[in-house]
């Protein structure tokens, strides 16, 4: 059993609990990677070759969606991993997100205690089996015309990230970010960063949406573990014009079903900001709630 936070050092080892345990969208070495800098450690404790992703921050811990470990191993790798931060490494507190039922096996252990409050995440994912890159009939005719309409009035272009100069690609993240709200929270925003400053190392399909030489958008991900499924790791967009978040999921959905994906995986959203993905009809929408846990005294 061991704490490891030089990832770097062992992602020979962290891979192979990927390779061998992962199932969830979160379960990628280069996700953990990411989210390691300016005041947070990412970390992955592992028992036996099982392992669970997590990161810190002033005393606080947060466990990444899905314990790398055989489904009926699962809740002792995390009950082990709980005693560990709070015996050894004097946890204040442990965020977890996970269903609501692993909740419920967590309130049953009687050294820890959980609020009442809890935070509901909707992950919509879309069957690209079904996915028609011609959008006809009635169901897709807003989205249809919206994306003609972009398409007619400006030269609008799909392209590899890497064709385009960090600095244009930093100054979309600028504004992405100025952009969000208080109701759409930026979590560890650090993690976009270091994705540009890595040049998109272990993201696939990063692409941009460029209209009118102007980079819009930023997509990417990775293909989730034990799966024909690909998570939507990157989300990026300036606002500049009408229908480029729309028209880039369009042109996402086209190259990941001819790279042979039967669904994606759109992450994390709370109710409010869950109408957007709704536009692409989600063949389903999957929960996990967002809990704390705490040492009983």
């Amino acid at each position: 059993m061991q704490l490891i936070f030089d990832i770097e050092e062992k992602k020979e080892l962290i891979g192979d609990s990927i390779k061998k345990y992962g199932h969830g969208v979160e379960h990628n070495y280069w996700n953990l990677r990411y989210l390691n800098g300016k005041g947070t450690r990412s970390a992955f404790f592992e028992e036996d070759g099982m392992g669970v992703m997590c990161i810190s921050y002033a005393g606080i811990w947060e466990m990444l969606p899905g314990i790398l470990a055989p489904e009926e191993k699962r809740l002792g790798v995390l009950e082990k991993f709980l005693n560990y931060l709070f015996a050894r490494e004097d946890a204040k507190k442990v965020f977890i997100i996970a269903s609501e039922e692993c909740r419920n096996k967590i309130k049953t252990m009687k050294e820890y205690k959980l609020p009442k409050y809890f935070r509901t995440f909707y992950l919509p994912v879309y069957n690209l089996k079904d996915w028609d890159a011609a959008m006809p009939g009635k169901k897709w005719k807003k989205l249809r015309n919206l994306k003609n309409k972009l398409y007619s009035e400006h030269k609008v272009e799909f392209v590899p990230c890497t064709n385009i100069g960090k600095e244009a690609l930093k100054a979309l993240l600028y504004s992405w970010k100025k952009r969000r709200n208080a109701a759409d929270g930026l979590w560890q925003g650090h993690f976009y960063d270091n994705v540009l400053e890595n040049n998109f190392e272990g993201i696939e399909n990063a692409r941009s949406l460029v209209v009118d030489g102007i980079p819009c958008t930023i997509s990417g991900g990775w293909k989730i573990p034990k799966s024909s499924s690909y998570y939507s790791a990157l989300g990026l967009l300036n606002y500049r014009f009408e229908g480029i978040g729309e028209a880039g999921i369009i042109e996402e959905f086209n190259l990941l079903k001819g790279e042979g994906y039967e669904h994606v995986n759109f992450g994390q959203s709370e109710k409010s900001l869950l109408d957007f993905k709704k536009k692409f009809y989600p063949g389903e929408i999957k929960e996990e709630v967002l809990f704390s846990v705490s040492k009983n005294k």
